[in-house]
């Protein structure tokens, strides 16, 4: 029987070329060299990397292409990249430049057919599509683009199942809200697209310790959990997250099977 590991991807921010950490999509900080933070978490067990530039839609532009040359020629995780992803001319140079999946958002609402144009071109298992979420005034969950800023009217379970249906191979949810927060993820958010939809679904969005990410999985119903914030500011690695959740019996990869894999696919590239 073939048993899913859960994965745990840590989340870089980048902006003008640097690492950048925002609290609820706002006012972004800077923290580091992202070249730097990447090599770190190379030795510490993440079974993927998302790379996400949010300064492309602010400045209209693409993906940091030397950023991503520069990681993936010395890492040999999956590289999962987003930011100004909006037609497969983009989608090509960055999987041609090192990225396994591409991540896309705004695109994806506003021109729904790119989904199902990257999943026939490149296959599903390349595209993920990001949903951020927030409670309107009403009180109902609704998805927002433009990096937090513009409300759209969709609701994001529906909005989850149409993008499945147009071909994402993989979902990540991300509360808002919760976004930088440190408080633990939004669980029923997560939940209630997790259990509507047949791909794997990425938990984000406000992990406080490896509690948090151990309820994302057994609670919300997440394949994986997504880290900014937690692992930047605070004493807490990925070793540490994984070893919680395999002391609550969730099934996770060790450093012995990422190295082989990681071997073989930094062979191939």
């Amino acid at each position: 029987m073939l048993v899913i590991k859960v994965r745990v991807i840590p989340q870089l921010l980048l902006s003008d070329g640097l690492l950048k950490k925002p609290v609820q999509f706002k006012k972004p900080r800077t923290v580091a060299n992202p070249i730097s933070i990447a090599r770190v978490f190379e030795t510490r067990q993440v079974d993927e990397l998302m790379l996400l530039d949010i300064g492309c839609a602010k400045h209209n532009t693409n993906f940091n292409r030397d950023i991503l040359s520069l990681i993936a020629e010395e890492l040999t995780v999956p590289l999962a990249v987003g930011g100004g992803v909006n037609n497969l001319e983009t989608v090509a140079e960055l999987i041609g430049g090192g990225a396994e999946k591409i991540v896309i958002n705004t695109a994806a609402v506003e021109t729904p057919e790119l989904i199902t144009a990257i999943a026939e071109k490149f296959g599903s298992q390349s595209i993920v599509v990001s949903i951020d979420a927030l409670k309107n005034a009403q009180g109902e969950y609704e998805v927002f683009v433009q990096n937090g800023q513009h409300p759209t009217g969709l609701d994001p379970v529906a909005w989850a199942m149409e993008t499945v249906e147009r071909g994402a191979g993989e979902l990540i949810v991300n509360s808002i809200a919760q976004d930088g927060a440190m408080d633990g993820y939004d669980i029923p958010l997560i939940k209630s697209v997790a259990e509507a939809v047949s791909v794997p679904v990425i938990a984000a969005g406000g992990a406080s310790g490896p509690d948090d990410c151990v309820k994302a999985i057994l609670q919300g119903r997440a394949a994986a959990v997504s880290i900014s914030s937690l692992f930047l500011f605070r004493r807490i690695t990925p070793i540490m997250i994984k070893d919680a959740m395999a002391d609550a019996g969730i099934p996770v990869r060790r450093s012995e099977t990422i190295r082989a894999l990681t071997a073989g696919r930094h062979v191939s590239r």
